[in-house]
This record gives structure tokens, C-alpha cells and sequence, in this order.
């Protein structure tokens, strides 16, 4: 039983003499290697005093100043670089570091000579016209009267493609003189502005200068526009009429200024000064037309008027268009026994109603009865107007007039319309 034990006990100090041993042999083996891996590869960083360098080497280093310091910027790396990457860098020769550093350092300086090379020759706006560069002046007209001057008008005018608007640069007006030929400088006269209208009109639109104040040479530096195709513009008229302003009474017209448009060339800004005329008031002829229904109702004694609506009227005090109604006068054996009126239409020559105004008259009295349509242009808020032109329709009128009205008994209870030419009478 003892020499078993003893049996035993040898071969387990045995094995564990060999473990012992095994494992001090594989420390001592990663001791020395780990120590060799240290002290035998020299840092590719830094170099030792009195190392021998080949002359290659040498002419490299001293006359690649610039690459070593390339290579230094390119080597500067984030502290999270792991050190796997740092120890394959280190173990490489010092001669591949640098010749790598001028071959990149190479291509990157021959990279960006390309780059720049390209980007001039195949930059898309070298070379290239620039308008801008380049403003063309613009044309200055003068347009004279043999009429009386009124003074002067400064204009710019330029057609604008992009939003096929006409586009009018009120500058200023000179020496403006009023109609009356009044003192200018006693104060009796100063208070202009400018009102502007494109004949035949496009739109109803009211387009007026600001009102400066106690001055015969106001400055404006206003801008208007009309929308118009290039196309229309050639058979259009441009007309600016030139007031004096009065708070309390109606404003008194100074002059007026026309530019026809087939003459200026507004595809190009150009420049005008034009001599500010007498505006002429019409004195005679066909003032527009308009057009009436008559209709009679026996059973009710009533007569309709429907005003329906109204063309080319020529307007004698206001810029190009008018502020235009109708007051339409029933007479009895040549006494006027009651008035209507239609609304007020803003800014337009070619006005639109389609209203009814309905008179009271026995049947008795139709044979004695006319009645006086009358175009008024309204002037101020209170209602007062200058008559642009009328009609007088009745039963002893002739032509158009008397025919309408002989119509309209023939056929009681139906509406006859007719078309009527307007005078001043």
C-alpha cells in the first residue's frame, strides 16, 4: 500500500515539473521576441547618430525638402488611428517612404495642373459675350411743335419682353406755363400732375402722376406700364395730359403731349423730350354712338328705356377716355317733365350698361312725347358733367331717331333695339 502511494505521488510531481517547465520555456520564448521586435527595427522617424546613409539616400533627403514636408502633413492622423495602422507604417523602409511621398506629391501636383487646364478650356462662359458689359445708350428724341409751348415734357420709353408691358418712366416737365398765362411766379399756378392713357385703350385702368406742389418744374421719377403684345404697339398712341390741380373747383387742363408709336422704336429705351401743346377740344362731327331699346306696355302706360351700351366716344376734357353716363330727359311738347340717369362707368370710351330706366306716360300722350339720351363725362364726386354728345328720339325726328321711335308703336310689347349716332346740338 506504501509503495503505491509512493508510485503515485512521484508521477504526479512528474507532470507537474513538466507543465512547470513547458510554461516558463513559452514566456521566455515571447519575452525575447517581443524584446528583438523593439530594439532591432530602428523608428522609420528619427535616425541615429553617425548612421550610414547611401548617397541616393542622401540627395533624396537633402533635395526633397518639400516631400519630406508633404509626407510629415499627410502623416498627421487622428488619435483614434488604430495602432495596427501605425506599426504597418513603421515597419516600412525609409527609402520607400520617401519615394512613395514624391511619386504621390508627382501626381497630385500634375492632377491639378490638369484640373486647371480643363477648367479653362472647357469653362462654358469663357470667352463668352456679356451684355452688361456692354450698355448700349439710349436714344434721346426730341419731338417739337410749331404750336405753342407750354412748356416741356422729359419721357423714357422701353418695351419689356419678359412681361410684354410697355413701360413709361415718367422724369419730369419743364418750364410749364398755364392756359391762362397767369404769373407763375405769384403763386397762381404750381400744383401739376400728369395723367397718361394708350389710345385705343387696353384696359380701364387710371393711371396718374403724384401732385407736386407749387412748382413749374415738377420732378416725378414715376413709373407706368400697359400691358400690350409688341405686335399692338405699332398701331397705338400714347397721350399724356398735363393738369393743374385745384382742391375746390374742377382742375384746369395746362396741355397735352401725343407720341405715336409706329415712330419710336421702344424695343430699345429711348429717351424723349417733347413740347407740352394747347389741348384741342373737339368742335364738331360724330361724337361716338350708342346703342337704345324702346319698348311700350299699354296696359301698364309705361315706356322702357334700356341703355345698353356705348362706342368710340370722343371726350372733350378728359385724357383719352371718360367717366361716362347717361341721363336720358323725357319731354312733353318740348318741356322736360322727368330725368333719369344711368351708373357712372370709369375710364373707358366704349362703355357697358344694359340698364333699364322706365318713364310713366299715358297712351294719350305718346304722340306728344320725345326723349333727350344725352352721353355726360362725369368731372367730380358730385355728379356735374360736360355732355359729350346726344340723341333726341321722337315721333316728329327724322332719320334714325324718328324711325326708332315709329318702330317702337308698331310693336308694343316688344323691345326694339337700334344703334344711334351722338352730336352736339
Amino acid at each position: 500500500m506504501r509503495m503505491v502511494s509512493a508510485v503515485v505521488l512521484g508521477i504526479v510531481c512528474g507532470v507537474t515539473g513538466v507543465v512547470v517547465a513547458t510554461v516558463i520555456v513559452v514566456i521566455c520564448r515571447m519575452y525575447k521576441r517581443k524584446y528583438r521586435h523593439r530594439t532591432c527595427v530602428p523608428p522609420c522617424g528619427y535616425d541615429a547618430v553617425g548612421d550610414y546613409k547611401p548617397p541616393s539616400l542622401m540627395s533624396i533627403s537633402s533635395g526633397s525638402q518639400d516631400v519630406q514636408l508633404t509626407k510629415e502633413h499627410r502623416a498627421i492622423q487622428p488619435r483614434s488611428t488604430s495602432i495596427t495602422s501605425r506599426t504597418s507604417i513603421s515597419t516600412m523602409s525609409r527609402g520607400s517612404i520617401r519615394s512613395d511621398t514624391l511619386t504621390e506629391e508627382t501626381s497630385s501636383i500634375s492632377a491639378r495642373s490638369d484640373t486647371s487646364v480643363d477648367s479653362c478650356i472647357f469653362d462654358p462662359s469663357f470667352g463668352a459675350i456679356r451684355p452688361d458689359l456692354y450698355p448700349r445708350k439710349d436714344a434721346v428724341l426730341q419731338q417739337s411743335s410749331v404750336d405753342q409751348n407750354l412748356g416741356r415734357l422729359h419721357i423714357r420709353l422701353k418695351y419689356d419682353f419678359r412681361t410684354s408691358d410697355v413701360i413709361i418712366h415718367l422724369i419730369e416737365a419743364q418750364d410749364l406755363i398755364s392756359v391762362e398765362q397767369k404769373d407763375l411766379e405769384g403763386g397762381s399756378f404750381g400744383d401739376p400732375y400728369v395723367r397718361l392713357a394708350i389710345l385705343p385703350e387696353v384696359d380701364e385702368r387710371i393711371r396718374q402722376s403724384s401732385v407736386k406742389r407749387k412748382t413749374c418744374n415738377p420732378f416725378y421719377n414715376e413709373y407706368f406700364k400697359f400691358p400690350l403684345t409688341i405686335d399692338d404697339v405699332r398701331d397705338k398712341t400714347l397721350v399724356f395730359h398735363i393738369y393743374d390741380y385745384d382742391k375746390f373747383s374742377r382742375h384746369k387742363i395746362i396741355g397735352e403731349v401725343q407720341v405715336d408709336l409706329r415712330k419710336v422704336d421702344v424695343t430699345n429705351s429711348v429717351e424723349m423730350w417733347c413740347d407740352i401743346i394747347k389741348h384741342h377740344k373737339c368742335t364738331g362731327g360724330d361724337y361716338g354712338e350708342v346703342l337704345l331699346s324702346l319698348s311700350y306696355l299699354p296696359t301698364a302706360e309705361r315706356l322702357t328705356v334700356v341703355v345698353m351700351k356705348a362706342k368710340d366716344l370722343r371726350m372733350t376734357s378728359v385724357a383719352g377716355s371718360s367717366d361716362a353716363y347717361i341721363r336720358v330727359s323725357l319731354t312733353v311738347e318740348g318741356k322736360k317733365v322727368k330725368r333719369k340717369k344711368t351708373t357712372v362707368k370709369r375710364n373707358t370710351t366704349c362703355p357697358v350698361w344694359n340698364e333699364a330706366l322706365a318713364f310713366n306716360v299715358p297712351a294719350e300722350l305718346l304722340p306728344k312725347v320725345s326723349l333727350e339720351v344725352a352721353v355726360m363725362d362725369q368731372h367730380d364726386l358730385i355728379g356735374h358733367g360736360d355732355i359729350v354728345g346726344r340723341c333726341i328720339i321722337g315721333p316728329d325726328k327724322e332719320g334714325q331717331e324718328g324711325k326708332h321711335w315709329n318702330d317702337m308703336m308698331q310693336n308694343h310689347r316688344k323691345s326694339m333695339a337700334m344703334w344711334h349716332h351722338l352730336h352736339k346740338r
